[in-house]
């Protein structure tokens, strides 16, 4: 027989079941008998999270290992430092992203406590634990209401309203032992647990949406203690150091936030890890009250430099952004590798500690079916799949798929972890298949002994004790009378009016503006007799811009007052 022909028969045998002659075999490209295809394909992998910067068990095998907090956050964010930074400032945190409507009700912390101040526009109101305010907004403004025994009425109408209770910093009138917020948005009710607030003052703003006027929730607190007692990232039972090193993480990330300003979509600096930005988690209260959660307290206080500066991880002088995840597969990803941008203090380090036998997700198995393994890839069904390379951390960085039609599609690693929903992009297998080599694992060092202390030096006489230049300065409260919120437009003029207690003529005060994480001074003036400021602003800025200011009170060169924060929009 012809050649010719011997193929022509075997091509009609192939094609008509029951011609397939004995010995003949399938050409490589023909389609897979589905009764072959896998049914599953079990994917083994380590780690949860983007593994970019400090991994949270990496820093609890750390801590457990003798670590202190210092050394643990320097390993892995790469040629920083722990240094002491002012932390002083109020951030602005997002409790409610755009959402229809909002509700508050104070609640009494201590007895006799539960006092709330409303402001909205002019309008000021005091409730009591027994009051509910409710939010709504009505066109560009919001609309306050209070209930009271199930009886409704209307409080006013404004452009922002403000919430402030007893207890607080800045109580306004909500006189009284200390008090929580409690906040909710729609389809939460005020009797369920979490969303209480102990600290700072609260503000609802209307944003433009595309469906329509939204509410923003947002809470000012102060990053030194305020902020950092409500994060809520890691267990309160876990080592000293490992919590320590998560609060420097935490507050040099929030520092960050605070230099880049306000980000107009949540009137905030960051969210409560809820919202659109998956910023760090605050929950408020409920981490301080929690089971040990005085030991989350005791390692925020550990960290404090000074009343009002912090320990805080700094490259090239300026806080990072601490970027943090659960666990990663046995070391850290670069950014560049997992983003694409290149932060040169976020590199790929060794981090077997990751791998502590404590952490629930140092190995995990998820076997995906063949259709969810197909619509990964978007074909029909799959034969195989193989990762074919990995970053030098061991992640992967492409995954090929052999579809039952003999075609080959590749993915990345990103997109494999995402179609799929895995933990982590830390693969160590695929229905048994390793695929291009696992880095070797990096043993764990034991930590450097501590340096033996120099020897004390011969001791000198003490310098006499320079002067103290606040000795006999008196320490005031500046109140604002004017919103802590302020629309304008681009050629509108406002005023700023606020208080000086106690009242005294003369005292110099400043306007100043926050640029770059930077207080600039704009505008001097002096108290008069009655302790009372006013400045005229008339060049607001530019249209769509949002700035935050605040009000010094100096005298002979020395602060003796700051006022709360507040922020200008214009329109």
């Amino acid at each position: 027989m012809r050649r010719a022909a011997l193929v022509a028969l075997l091509a009609s045998a192939v094609a008509l079941p029951g011609l397939l002659l004995p010995g003949a075999a399938l050409a490589e490209d023909a389609p897979v008998d589905p009764a072959g295809l896998p049914a599953s394909f079990p994917v083994v992998g380590s780690g949860y999270g983007h593994a970019v910067g400090m991994s949270q068990w990496g820093a609890y095998g750390m801590a457990k290992a003798g670590y202190d907090a210092a050394s643990i956050v320097t390993h892995y964010y790469s040629g920083t430092a722990v240094t002491a930074v002012p932390d002083d400032m109020d951030i602005r945190v997002n409790l409610l992203y755009q959402a229809a409507s909002a509700s508050v009700r104070g609640e009494a912390q201590e007895p006799g406590g539960g006092a709330v101040e409303v402001t909205v526009g002019a309008i000021v109101v005091i409730g009591s634990a027994a009051d509910e305010f409710r939010f709504a907004p009505v066109g560009p403004d919001i609309a306050v209401q209070r209930v009271v025994g199930g009886v409704v009425s209307d409080v006013g109408t404004g452009p922002t309203a403000t919430i402030r209770w007893a207890g607080t910093r800045t109580p306004g009138s909500a006189s009284g032992p200390a008090t929580l917020l409690n906040v909710v948005g729609p389809g939460s009710a005020l009797s369920s647990s979490g969303h209480r607030y102990r600290y700072g003052y609260v503000e609802v703003l209307p944003v433009s949406t595309s469906k329509g006027m939204r509410l923003n929730v947002v809470n000012s607190v102060r990053v030194h203690e305020e902020y950092l007692y409500g994060i809520s990232e890691v267990s309160s039972s876990w080592p000293a150091a490992a919590m320590q090193a998560q609060v420097l993480a935490a507050r040099s990330y929030a520092l960050s936030k605070v230099g880049r300003g306000v980000r107009q979509a949540c009137s905030c600096h960051l969210d409560d890890g809820g919202g659109p930005y998956y910023d760090q988690t605050f929950t408020g209260w409920i981490k301080a009250s929690s089971a040990k959660g005085g030991r989350w307290l005791e390692a925020v206080n550990a960290t404090h430099a000074a009343p009002n500066a912090g320990l805080a991880i700094l490259y090239d002088g300026k806080p990072i952004s601490a970027f943090y995840s659960a666990s990663n597969g046995g070391a850290s990803q670069s950014s560049k590798d997992v983003w694409g941008g290149v932060l040169p203090y976020a590199t790929s380090v060794p981090d077997p500690w990751s791998l502590h036998e404590d952490n629930p997700n140092r190995t995990w198995t998820v076997n995906v079916s063949q259709a969810q393994m197909a619509q990964a890839f978007g074909v029909g069904a799959v034969v195989r799949v193989d990762v074919t390379e990995r970053f030098v951390s061991g992640a992967i960085r492409r995954v090929q798929a052999t579809a039952a039609d003999g075609s080959v599609i590749t993915k990345t690693g990103n997109q494999f972890q995402g179609a799929l929903r895995l933990k982590s992009s830390f693969i160590t297998s695929i229905s048994g298949n390793v695929g291009a080599p696992l880095p070797a694992p990096a043993p764990a060092p034991a930590p450097a002994p501590a340096p033996a202390p120099a020897p004390a030096p011969a001791p000198t006489p003490a310098p006499a004790p320079a002067p103290d230049p606040t000795q006999g300065i008196t320490q005031r409260t500046v109140s604002l009378l004017s919103p802590t919120a302020v629309t304008v437009g681009d050629n509108a003029r406002y005023k700023v009016v606020g208080l000086v207690r106690p009242a005294k003529a003369g005292l110099k005060a400043w306007r100043q503006v926050l640029v770059d994480g930077q207080w600039k001074t704009k505008q001097v003036t002096r108290t008069t007799a009655k302790g009372r400021y006013r400045f005229v602003v008339a060049d607001p800025g530019k249209a769509g811009s949002v700035k935050t200011y605040r009000v010094l009170v100096v005298k002979k060169g020395v602060v003796v007052g700051v006022s709360p924060e507040f922020t200008v929009t214009v329109t």
